[in-house]
């Protein structure tokens, strides 16, 4: 009797510590995904302000340049803001990525360290910037959570990521699964281009032992730019 009366008080509280736990897990979770949402609007709420701010007006009137002065002047203003800015710090705001096909969508941020991975999407340090008008640009986030989408992914879908510069589109090109190490493919390309990256599988248990590729080029048409303060 004395026997039982003891196992049943050790299955009490083993039964009260593993819901102890199992209620601290979710509010684990919980925090965690109101943190994300929060910060995520937070950081969508900046980046619409900012491009609803009105354009600066240039000193020279557009009609007063030739053709051939305009794309001179645009390639010095190119080349003077990159080289008067300076690198962005981890974890600053750079803009959005959006998939409209497939509800996709996640503000990105600079860097691709455990905290801003948990938040956003993450530029990939080294690679083109959202901003910058040539190169190839990276841009990493979990498969479990922003690019979950990822897996229905189609050739020709398109991406739209918006800067504090405007709104750029890109066109699917390919999809590819890589080893982990396989760094090739945010190489420098000769056109602007948008890589993604996430883990693969998108359902594997544990750290996934792949990598899921998405490339895709930009659209030149001046119909699919759209500066900010437009």
């Amino acid at each position: 009797m004395v026997r039982d009366a003891q196992r049943r008080l050790t299955l009490d509280w083993l039964e009260r510590i593993l819901l102890l736990a199992g209620v601290l897990c979710l509010g684990i979770w919980l925090w965690s995904w109101l943190d994300t949402r929060m910060f995520e609007a937070q950081q969508n709420e900046i980046l619409e302000q900012t491009l609803a701010r009105p354009p600066v007006a240039s000193a020279t009137p557009a009609s007063a340049t030739s053709a051939s002065e305009t794309d001179a002047l645009s390639s010095f203003k190119r080349t003077e803001k990159k080289l008067e800015s300076p690198p962005p710090e981890d974890g600053e705001l750079l803009g959005r990525i959006q998939i409209p096909r497939l509800g996709v969508t996640a503000v990105v941020l600079e860097g691709v360290g455990k905290r801003t991975l948990r938040r956003a999407a993450g530029h990939i340090p080294a690679t083109a910037l959202p901003s910058e008008d040539e190169g190839n640009i990276g841009i990493a986030a979990h498969r479990d959570s922003f690019f979950r989408g990822l897996k229905d992914i189609r050739k020709d879908d398109t991406i739209e990521l918006t800067t504090l510069d405007g709104t750029r589109r890109y066109r699917v090109e390919w999809t590819k699964i890589v080893e982990p190490d396989d760094t090739s493919v945010l190489a420098p390309t000769g056109e602007p281009a948008l890589t993604l990256v996430t883990c693969y599988p998108f359902y594997y248990v544990g750290s996934a032992p792949k990598r899921f590729i998405v490339r895709a080029h930009r659209l030149d048409d001046e119909d699919e730019y759209e500066p900010a303060g437009s």
